[in-house]
């Protein structure tokens, strides 16, 4: 009987034991955007490569200008966020809070109408005008956050800041529809933005390869009518690494993404 015990409670602290240590599955986090924020918040990099851009966009747009027939009036477009507008303090939130995107905590912010001009946008909006250029934005912010994004615009002075400058989502994300009517009225000599979709519909839903077949197809508009501006905390091609990846967490699936040596 004593020895009966004895096993007993052995095999009862084996099966504790086992308890104890079975995997828990890993929380989910933002700490993927600790680095790119902080980047973009914090690296001298981060201003002189929009200062840079900007002042390709003025050459750019000079040089085009003067080689447009002029059979339709001028016009530049610009994203807003990430492009003329700085919301990383929306990711800071996101990582400090430990919260994933949510239209409801976004809205919060637009509606605060406090995010930063990024370095030179401001003047080259003004620059545009200048040379009797209009100024078009057009964004996946929402109708109905024209408000405060008008109200946040002009704050700073941007140039052409007005309903009928700004082009907001009504319904869908691609922003195809939306240059095509411009298209229709001006001649669009620099698109700028964060994106790739920003420049060209090519760029909205990219294959295997990520996008990288139609950046090389494209590779002499870079510069000359594509402006890029960096942004490595959110977009297309962060999207489309995600569907790609495997794993429970958004973390597990970029380590798989990564390549090595």
């Amino acid at each position: 009987m004593k020895k009966l015990i004895i096993v007993t409670g052995m095999i009862i602290l084996a099966s504790c034991g086992t308890i104890r240590n079975t995997t828990v599955p890993q929380a989910e986090t933002q700490d993927q955007l600790i680095l790119a924020t902080l980047w973009y918040q914090q690296s001298a990099e981060m201003k002189a490569l929009y200062y840079q851009c900007y002042r390709n966009a003025e050459t750019a747009l000079e040089e085009n200008l003067a080689g447009s027939d002029k059979s339709k009036p001028a016009a530049v477009v610009l994203d807003i966020d990430e492009t003329v507008l700085d919301n990383s303090p929306y990711q800071g939130w996101q990582v400090i809070e430990n919260k994933p995107f949510s239209d409801q905590d976004w809205r919060r912010w637009v509606d605060l109408a406090e995010a930063k001009p990024l370095p030179g946008a401001v003047e080259f909006t003004r620059y545009a005008d200048s040379l009797g250029v209009e100024v078009f934005y057009i964004s996946n912010r929402t109708v109905g956050e024209m408000g405060p994004t008008l109200a946040n615009l002009r704050a700073y002075g941007f140039a052409d800041v007005d309903s009928t400058h700004l082009l907001l989502k009504e319904t869908g994300s691609s922003k195809i529809e939306r240059r095509e009517r411009l298209e229709s009225i001006y001649e669009v000599l620099v698109l700028i933005g964060d994106n790739l979709a920003d420049h060209s519909g090519i760029y909205e839903k990219r294959d295997a390869g990520l996008g990288f077949a139609a950046v090389e197809a494209d590779k002499n508009l870079f510069g000359t009518r594509y402006i890029v501006l960096p942004n490595p905390m959110y977009g297309t091609w962060l999207n489309e690494l995600m569907k790609q990846g495997e794993g429970a967490t958004a973390r597990e699936k970029l380590v798989k993404m990564l390549k090595g040596f």
